[in-house]
């Protein structure tokens, strides 16, 4: 165990009486991947790693954990967060979905996660690895005995490569010395501007392929911490029926552009739609492009500050003139 999964189980341990479970991160089925942790017994807390494979935003597993908690006891959720994650917790509270006093935040700063998808066509052999690190502008992935190093551009998941918050911003206690963003706060996001570039008809028709490629499998919506409504989603309720169970082009539109409509303001660009996509569709794209549009209209990004109010929060029916 190394030392700052030790610092992890042992943060955990201090508190672990007043929890009810502690959400982290594992070994997952191979040496490649990590896999969410539901940690519900102390020993079991020497499971708990952090490394760049630690990818699952663990924010999107709080909402429905808490829902099934014992409303008797009434416990605390123990959870780990990265810069990333840390956003979607504090939209989370903001929205009143998740209520600060239940939540211990253990925080990590984090120089970035790798893309699995990346990695194995970059390198199709890798089989045994023992260890990922970054190092400067390097991904270092010790596998099968050997060492080698990759450019982070090659290997780093798209939201770190432009990540603006490294550094968790709401955290009980934080584990590790805090880390420099990789890109300036108010930082253009090269691939929204490679697209805004095209001519409106260019950019419908990049669209247009990419939705076409989408077998709605809801994974996007299901991996999404702020898609807390699966219950009554859009895309399966009948009552109103928005959308049918077709397979066209219109309705896979209709769905994504609903789905961004619904988290403008509230998208904290974790990224994990785009992770979980079966078929690579650029989902994240959409988010970070409504982002956008959502800081020059209102001055405000998701996630920053549990005590501000989400700007498309603030309609309020009686007014006139809207």
């Amino acid at each position: 165990m190394n030392d700052k999964n030790k610092i992890i189980k042992q943060t955990f341990q201090k508190v672990f009486d007043d929890l009810e479970v502690v959400l982290g991160w594992k070994q997952g089925f191979d040496s490649l991947h990590m896999t969410p942790a539901f940690i519900r017994k102390a020993s079991d807390l020497d499971q708990l790693v952090f490394n760049p494979q630690c990818v699952q935003n663990l924010s999107g597993y709080l909402f429905s954990t808490l829902k099934a908690a014992d409303p008797e006891k009434q416990g605390k959720i123990g959870i780990c967060v990265k810069g990333c994650d840390s956003r979607s917790l504090t939209a989370l509270i903001q929205e009143g979905l998740v209520e600060r006093d239940r939540v211990y935040i253990v925080g990590i700063p984090c120089k970035g996660v790798v893309d699995v998808k990346k990695l194995r066509n970059l390198k199709p052999s890798l089989t045994e690895i023992s260890g990922i690190t970054i190092e400067a502008d390097e991904v270092v992935i010790e596998a099968d005995g050997k060492t080698e190093r990759f450019p982070i551009a090659d290997v780093l998941a798209h939201k770190c490569l432009q990540c603006r918050y490294p550094n968790p911003l709401i955290y009980d206690a934080l584990i590790g010395e805090p880390v420099t963003a990789r890109v300036a706060q108010d930082a253009a996001r090269p691939a929204v501007e490679q697209l805004d570039a095209l001519s409106l008809e260019a950019r419908r028709n990049f669209w247009l392929t990419e939705m076409d490629r989408c077998i709605r499998c809801y994974a996007c919506r299901n991996a999404c911490p702020m898609c807390v409504c699966q219950d009554s989603c859009i895309a399966e309720t009948r009552s109103p029926k928005w959308l049918s169970q077709r397979s066209d082009i219109s309705e896979k539109f209709l769905f994504h552009m609903i789905r961004t409509v619904h988290l403008a303001g509230r998208c904290t660009e974790c990224g994990e739609c785009m992770r979980v996509c079966p078929v690579d569709i650029p989902v994240t794209l959409l988010m970070e492009k409504m982002n956008c549009i959502v800081k020059e209209l209102f001055d405000y990004e998701a996630g920053i500050d549990p005590e501000s109010k989400p700007p498309l929060q603030t309609y309020d029916s009686s007014k006139t003139g809207i």
